[in-house]
């Protein structure tokens, strides 16, 4: 199928300046040209009129957990909540997301491996969703963080035969809990958890599969160790105020993915159902974020955009809020815009497909009604969403066929 967008305002997600009155034209899957308005070859195509709205590329979500349903207590619904519930929560979560815009997500701790699932029902056309790289269930020592839903595991040679077997289940990306984190009780962010020699592990081991590893990191020690051992993405990151953890970042050319959102949803949640420990802990946590945040933004560092959707009050399908919180702290609109596109799609080892409106890469395309470029909050007024060039939403009507 041939489709033909007329864009009133188009960001490519390169970071210049947008381009007005542009055609876009798709073709089966990808993007075949682009151009001033009417100069593009006649085709019968599907026409999207979109003259006074601004087309971007898909968003794209690095973290989020997709079996989690935003409950005051992740942490009681990963130990409670059966596989089946579990599923039946990822499935519309999958669904809230494509309709909100987000066209590529990677999950990043999901128990009983049911992102696995879902990215195959995906694939296989069986349910609607984002393009999804699983973690599957995540590395964690024994008593660490996530330990209620991660494998764990101790010392070099275990987890290195935790990799292969989460490799061997289908993981397209590593995801280590190298520190505490805030929603576990009894254990506090920051603190150390894996060792030097533990991280390297890992990374090797998934580095010689081609995979990519994600350290889950928000204290110093642990993000400079994660940082030394070849991590490819630091997640969360609070404590990157430290120069030598900014200087390996940017050294490394490894990405942060700060989940600004998250800290703010828990610490300013009015304790609503939330373990008072964890509220405690986000708060604290949420100071050293947006701090470290800004820092490394001012350093030029690699930053992508994830949500952490599916922990306390952080519902799929507002993603874009994350992009509030990062302009909030420092990033221009545009270079939140290049965070969750361009970047996303690099960090993901998928940049040579997604990410910007280029010619041959794969239609991932969202349809805005209103100019993100001065409020980014308008980047969640989504009217279409069209993914691999197939229309899901259009005009604010969501797509009534499978998937």
């Amino acid at each position: 199928m041939s489709c033909l967008i007329e864009a009133g305002c188009m960001v490519d997600g390169l970071g210049g300046e947008p381009k007005e009155n542009v055609d876009i034209l798709i073709d089966g899957q990808h993007i075949v040209a682009i151009g001033p308005r009417r100069s593009l070859p006649d085709v019968s195509a599907v026409v999207i009129p979109a003259h006074e709205r601004m087309v971007l590329p898909g968003i794209i979500d690095a973290h989020v957990h997709i079996g989690f349903d935003a409950s005051s207590d992740p942490a009681y619904t990963a130990k409670n909540q059966s596989p089946a519930e579990m599923t039946i929560h990822g499935v519309r979560n999958a669904h809230d997301l494509l309709a909100a815009g987000v066209t590529t997500i990677r999950t990043l701790g999901t128990p009983h491996h049911i992102d696995f699932f879902l990215r195959d029902g995906i694939n296989n056309g069986l349910i609607q969703g984002p393009r999804l790289i699983a973690a599957g269930r995540g590395l964690t020592v024994t008593g660490g963080h996530g330990h209620y839903y991660r494998i764990e595991a101790d010392g070099a040679d275990e987890m290195r035969e935790a990799t292969r077997d989460q490799i061997k289940a289908g993981a397209g990306v590593i995801n280590i809990t190298v520190t505490g984190g805030v929603i576990t009780p009894g254990i506090r962010p920051g603190i150390p958890k894996f060792t030097f020699e533990e991280i390297q592990a890992v990374v090797r081991e998934a580095h010689k599969a081609g995979v990519r590893v994600a350290a889950h990191a928000e204290g110093k020690q642990g993000v400079n160790d994660a940082l030394a051992a070849g991590i490819d993405s630091i997640e969360h990151g609070y404590f990157m105020n430290n120069d030598e953890g900014l200087d390996l970042l940017v050294e490394r050319g490894a990405y942060l993915v700060p989940t600004i959102m998250a800290y703010d949803l828990i610490a300013n949640s009015g304790e609503r159902g939330v373990p008072a420990e964890a509220v405690e802990n986000a708060r604290r946590a949420l100071e050293y974020n947006t701090v470290g945040f800004r820092n490394a933004v001012d350093a030029g560092a690699k930053i992508a955009m994830g949500s952490d959707a599916g922990t306390a009050f952080n519902d799929h399908g507002r993603s874009w809020r994350e992009l509030s919180f990062m302009v909030k702290n420092g990033m221009t609109p545009m270079h939140a815009i290049v965070a969750a596109t361009r970047n996303g799609a690099e960090l993901l080892g998928l940049g040579e497909q997604l990410g910007t409106l280029e010619v041959g890469k794969l239609a991932d395309i969202i349809v805005v009604d209103g100019d993100p470029l001065s409020d980014i909050a308008q980047i969640g007024n989504v009217t279409s969403v069209i993914k691999e060039g197939r229309i899901y939403k259009r005009d604010g009507i969501l797509s009534s066929e499978m998937p």
